[in-house]
């Protein structure tokens, strides 16, 4: 049976058919935000109950094994959003087509090969050279270790559930694809705080973690085949038969310089505490990461926003280029009804937040941090307001394939704004970070918004994937 034929109408929630802010659109978005921030909350909640149970030397271990395997996920080289783009610029109509198969089959054998690979590379690693961290006793050394070993494996679950979470976003499945996020972020927490009420040992948590994560992957695996109508084998065999180099190099150049933009973005937000590091002191990193880290999740709120915009506009965009010349008139109008809505909210909370930091910081870390602190947090809370609206045109440009232009032009970014950092920082000291960042965050919102009007205005929005 042909491909095409095999798949059906999206079982799960389709895709939205008109660019204005519908119910449904908005429903999708609310959806994505709360996929978001109920995993962040319950992560929150569960370090006082693990520094309790398992000690405060396991909970730092636990953290940096958290931080090192996020941090793999950039290995996916950015084929979990090109999986997005190409599956709803293929669905541009509605209706599944045999392209879907040959991006998913691609994606997610190739994601699948990296995983083992990096899982055999890394466990060779530590079976040789021992474990990265400076242990108190040879017994937690062990132990690390083998809940290292443990953790591992969930690098080809966690590459592979990339490819997965891409098509169901392409194909618009946002409230059934958090209603799994919500539990699988909770119990991502809960299963180490569950061990650590029995045994504090780390390898427990990290095997509690792995199963997750498995179960994660074999539900996704089991949406998207109830989706295209097959079963959970008949699917396997599917995507290893349509998997071909064809499809592969075209993700690839949309996913590789959508890496080069996850590899360079860390570094801008980052490069400004080695700045003062070096040359303030240690000490003031303290001063100016804390207000910082909590700062930096109001760009939250959009990112709910423009995952739900990636597939839109990407189908908008297909449309755009193939049957119907009206959508590209309607892509514009939704990017500028999303960067209103954004700039309204994100307006309100940065007036409300710039009015209570003082307050609020004195109550939270005391009054002479709060006097160090509270000038530079209301600077940094208008910088991530503006970071937060740049998401939009951000988010337009990669869903009509332009991500090499914004890799460049986060990668054009980086040494100016090292340079600028280390001038304010000595003009202006821990504000003169915070200052520098708005420049920057300006300066980035506006060469994106002028990206994307100068791509609406004289070419035609096409998907270049």
């Amino acid at each position: 049976m042909p491909v095409g034929e095999s798949a059906s109408q999206i079982n799960l929630i389709p895709m939205p058919k008109t660019p204005a802010f519908s119910r449904q659109f908005l429903n999708s978005a609310l959806w994505s935000l709360m996929g978001t921030v109920v995993p962040m909350f319950a992560a929150l909640a569960a370090v006082p109950w693990l520094m309790h149970f398992m000690g405060q030397e396991r909970l730092g271990i636990l953290s940096l094994v958290w931080v090192v395997v996020g941090y793999f996920s950039f290995l996916d080289m950015g084929l979990g959003r090109a999986v997005t783009v190409a599956v709803a610029a293929a669905r541009s109509d509605g209706q599944p087509t045999s392209d879907e198969i040959h991006v998913l089959g691609s994606a997610s054998v190739l994601l699948t090969a990296v995983g083992i690979l990096m899982t055999v590379v890394l466990g060779v690693g530590v079976e040789t050279w021992g474990t990265p961290f400076k242990l108190s006793s040879i017994a937690l050394a062990e132990e690390v270790r083998l809940a290292l070993l443990w953790t591992l494996p969930s690098l080809p679950l966690l590459l592979l559930s990339s490819a997965f979470r891409g098509h169901l976003e392409g194909v618009g499945a946002f409230r059934v694809l958090n209603m799994l996020r919500i539990p699988t972020g909770i119990l991502l927490v809960a299963g180490p705080c569950l061990s650590a009420y029995f045994s504090p040992s780390l390898l427990w948590a990290c095997v509690s973690i792995f199963l997750v994560r498995l179960v994660h992957l074999l539900v996704l695996w089991a949406l998207i085949a109830t989706e295209i109508q097959m079963s959970m084998t008949a699917m396997s065999a599917a995507l290893l038969r349509h998997s071909n180099l064809l499809w592969l190099r075209r993700l690839l150049s949309f996913g590789g310089w959508v890496t080069v933009s996850n590899v360079i973005g860390p570094v801008i937000v980052y490069v400004d505490r080695f700045v003062i590091g070096a040359t303030l002191a240690a000490s003031s990193v303290a001063i100016y990461a804390v207000p910082f880290d909590l700062v930096s999740r109001l760009p939250i709120l959009v990112a709910a926003l423009t995952s739900v915009l990636l597939p839109e506009l990407a189908r908008l965009s297909s449309l755009a280029a193939t049957t119907d010349p009206d959508a590209r008139q309607q892509a514009h109008q939704l990017v500028w009804r999303s960067s209103l809505f954004s700039a309204a909210v994100v307006a309100a909370l940065v007036i409300l937040g710039v009015l209570a930091a003082p307050l609020a910081l004195n109550l939270w870390m005391g009054e002479d941090f709060a006097q160090q602190s509270s000038t530079l947090t209301q600077v940094l809370l208008m910088a991530f307001g503006v970071n937060a609206i740049a998401q939009i045109p951000f988010t337009a440009l990669q869903a009509t394939g332009k991500v090499r232009a914004v890799a460049l032009l986060h990668s054009a970014e980086l040494v100016p704004y090292a340079i600028l950092v280390f001038f304010a920082i000595s003009w202006l000291g821990l504000v003169g970070a915070a200052w520098a960042w708005f420049l920057r965050s300006i300066v980035d919102y506006g060469v994106l918004a002028w990206m994307w009007h100068r791509q609406t205005q004289c070419n035609p929005v096409s998907v270049n994937l």
